[in-house]
């Protein structure tokens, strides 16, 4: 990955943010944090180009995670940044086909996360 490229992690759980990119660092991948959907487009608006990867959390408040990617998916600039899902909740079939649709992968909040299972993930997409 270009060193200037970075990941944005965008998910309203401080908590969660932060073990996310503490994960990434961890792994070498450098990283940069969204607390809201608002923020992550204000970045992406102005930085896009030094983005490789999007972490977002499909379910926030004022701007929801499905809100971001419309505004990823109908910039041609960024267009082809690959998108991770971020969920607590199994989608329904239809949520499950858009975000097969819509996103590169998925990853669930909760007791199943594995960490190496997500680094597996970005580095593949990533590279």
């Amino acid at each position: 990955m270009n060193r200037e490229k970075r990941i944005l992690v965008c998910d309203d759980d401080e908590i969660f943010r932060t073990f996310l990119l503490r994960v990434l660092k961890s792994s070498n991948l450098p990283a940069i944090a969204a607390s809201g959907g608002d923020e992550a487009i204000d970045i992406l608006d102005s930085n896009g180009e030094n983005i490789a990867l999007v972490l977002v959390d499909l379910l926030m408040p004022v701007r929801s995670g499905w809100e971001v990617i419309d505004f990823i998916k109908k910039h041609d600039g960024l267009a082809k940044i690959p998108v991770i899902a971020i969920t607590g909740l199994a989608p329904d079939p239809v949520g499950m086909e858009k975000i097969e649709q819509h996103c590169a992968a998925v990853v669930y909040k909760g007791g199943n996360f594995d960490v190496e299972e997500l680094i597996k993930k970005i580095t593949k997409l990533i590279s």
